[in-house]
């Protein structure tokens, strides 16, 4: 089965939930990208890209495997769940909110 609906989820000190967020879509692809501030923000994009038919989910960098598992489990393992990783060197050059 070829994919062809993915959501994102970005965390941010200062986005909102009903306000950042966009989609991109062309003819065979298609993204819904949503900015959240907390955990429970997080949980409910995911849910709410569940509606709409997403197929598979990455969440940025700035989630943690501890909350990658809190949000897996609000979605019932729906849909394929990701995390973006970075190398350890380069973990130390970011500041996650």
């Amino acid at each position: 089965m070829s994919l062809s609906r993915y959501g994102f989820i970005v965390k941010g000190a200062d986005l909102e939930l009903f306000k950042h967020h966009s989609r991109i879509k062309s003819e065979l692809f298609d993204i819904a990208v949503s900015g959240v501030q907390t955990l429970e923000e997080a949980v409910m994009a995911a849910q709410e890209m569940l509606t709409r038919r997403i197929e598979v989910i990455e969440l940025c960098g700035g989630f943690s495997a501890e909350e990658e598992a809190q949000i897996r489990e609000a979605i019932n393992d729906h849909v394929p769940l990701g995390r973006v990783q970075y190398r350890s060197e380069d973990q130390a050059r970011v500041d996650w909110p």
